[in-house]
C-alpha cells in the first residue's frame, strides 16, 4: 500500500477525515458556483464522479440536486470508503484512480485535493478525457498545493505523503495535451501568504 493510502486510512481513523471536509466546505461550494454558473451540466440530468472522495462529503452534496442520476466516489483508502458508504448516498468503491476501469461515462468529473497524488498525470487525463467523460463533459479540479502556493511546499514531509508539485501554467498544460477545450482558471480564497485554493475546468 502506497503512502498517501497509509496516511488517508489513519486520518479516517482519527477523525481528520472531517476536518479536511470543514476546510474545503468553502471552495467546493465555489467549484459547484463554477459549474453552476459557467455551465448548463446541473440543469439536466448528469452522472458525477468524484476522484479521491473521501468520506463521500461532496457525493452527498451533489446527491440533493434532482437532476442528478448517479454519483460515484472513488477512493484508494478503505477506511475513507467504509465511512462514507455507511450514509447510504451514492455509490462508492475503494478503487485505484490511476487504474479504475471506467464502464460508465460522466457529464461531470469532479477532485477536490486529490490530483496532485497522481504519479502520472498525463496517463490518468488521457483516460479520464477518452474513457470516463461524456461528449462536452467537463473536468473541474481544486488543489491547495501547487509551485506558486508557497505554504503548502512542505506538506510532502509534513503530512508523510508523496506529491507531485506543478505550476497554474503546468495543470494547465495538463488539460491542454488531452484535448481539452474551454479551459478556465480561478484562485479562490486568496489571503496575505496564500495564493488560494486552484480550481481549474475543462470541456471535453
Amino acid at each position: 500500500m502506497n503512502k498517501n493510502i497509509n496516511t488517508f486510512n489513519l486520518w479516517a481513523k482519527d477523525g481528520r477525515d472531517q476536518k479536511m471536509e470543514k476546510n474545503h466546505t468553502t471552495s467546493v461550494n465555489k467549484m459547484i458556483d463554477i459549474i453552476n454558473c459557467e455551465t448548463e451540466k446541473l440543469d439536466r440530468p448528469f452522472n458525477f464522479l468524484d476522484l479521491g472522495c473521501g468520506n463521500g462529503w461532496v457525493i452527498r452534496m451533489i446527491a440533493q440536486y434532482s437532476n442528478c442520476n448517479y454519483c460515484l466516489g472513488i477512493d484508494g483508502a478503505n477506511n475513507m470508503i467504509q465511512k462514507a458508504k455507511s450514509y447510504n448516498i451514492g455509490d462508492f468503491k475503494v478503487k485505484n484512480i490511476e487504474s479504475y476501469n471506467y464502464k460508465l461515462k460522466f457529464d461531470i468529473i469532479f477532485s477536490m485535493e486529490t490530483l496532485y497524488y497522481i504519479s502520472d498525470l498525463d496517463k490518468l487525463f488521457n483516460r479520464l478525457y477518452k474513457d470516463a467523460l461524456n461528449k462536452q463533459g467537463i473536468l473541474i479540479m481544486g488543489i491547495d498545493h501547487y509551485k506558486e502556493n508557497t505554504p503548502s511546499l512542505d506538506w510532502e514531509e509534513k503530512y508523510n505523503l508523496k506529491i507531485n508539485t506543478l505550476s497554474i501554467e503546468e495543470w494547465k498544460e495538463k488539460f491542454l495535451s488531452q484535448g481539452f477545450k474551454n479551459i478556465k482558471i480561478f484562485q479562490y480564497g486568496l489571503k496575505k501568504d496564500w495564493q488560494g485554493t486552484l480550481i481549474i475546468m475543462g470541456e471535453k
